[in-house]
């Protein structure tokens, strides 16, 4: 008797590797698979560099809006019974509040002018005093419109835009601003010299500032209180 064990014999073409479509297959797998994990690490790149950007203009607002509330909180107005209204042809009173706008590439942006204690000096100049301060949007040579801050001490000359006025925010998108008479009436416009205000300086201001792009604006809001205002003539 034969003791030795039969092993099965192999079929044909049924060895141990894998088969063409076998690998076609896992190869399609390791792709898609592939494909979805570097899309997830695009669009988290994507995320922390639009988080990041966000991020940069809040801080930017942040300092444009808390620069304009010291200005305004130092706000100057000539008082009764040194200041007294214009009459015909009487020289403008130079510490005057106005708030008007200007158009810019077609854009109506707001633009605020009033005397402040708030004086910054760029160029060495040790003196202080009041100074006249005007906001306005101005296109830079990038075509990038930004909001500048121009500051004079008196005797003020005649206010030019000009770029060595220093930038207080960039990117912008629109500027509004919003003054609050005694009653608590609002205002996109104001002029201290006018009897339409009843020769009178805001109670307080609201700024709206959007910034960002077209695609991602970001609003700002704030409203300051002057602490310095001149009541309606009697």
């Amino acid at each position: 008797m034969n003791s030795a064990r039969r092993h099965p014999s192999k079929a044909p073409g049924s060895g141990s590797g894998f088969t063409l479509l076998e690998i076609l297959v896992a190869i399609f797998i390791f792709a898609l698979v592939i494909t979805t994990v570097f899309g997830s690490f695009r669009a988290v790149f994507s995320s922390a560099d639009a988080v990041g950007g966000d991020v940069a203009i809040f801080e930017s607002a942040r300092t444009c809006l808390g620069r304009m509330a010291t200005d305004l909180e130092a706000l100057y107005a000539s008082q009764y019974p040194r200041y007294a209204k214009p009459e015909f042809n009487d020289p403008q009173d130079p510490y005057r509040l106005v708030g008007d706008a200007t158009d810019v590439t077609g854009i109506s942006f707001g633009r605020l002018q009033f005397a402040s204690l708030a004086h910054l000096s760029f160029n060495l100049d040790p003196r202080q005093g009041v100074c006249r301060i005007v906001y306005y949007v101005h296109q830079r040579s990038d075509e990038s419109l930004v909001l500048r801050r121009a500051d004079h001490l008196f005797p003020f000359p005649d206010f030019q835009e000009s770029e060595d006025d220093p930038i207080l925010c960039d990117n912008i998108l629109a500027l509004e601003f919003g003054y609050m008479g005694a009653e608590g009436e609002m205002s996109d416009q104001w002029d201290s010299e006018s009897a339409d205000t009843d020769y009178a300086t805001p109670r307080s201001i609201e700024i709206r500032l959007t910034v960002g792009t077209p695609s991602r604006p970001k609003e700002f809001t704030t409203r300051v209180s002057l602490h310095v205002y001149r009541k309606a003539a009697e």
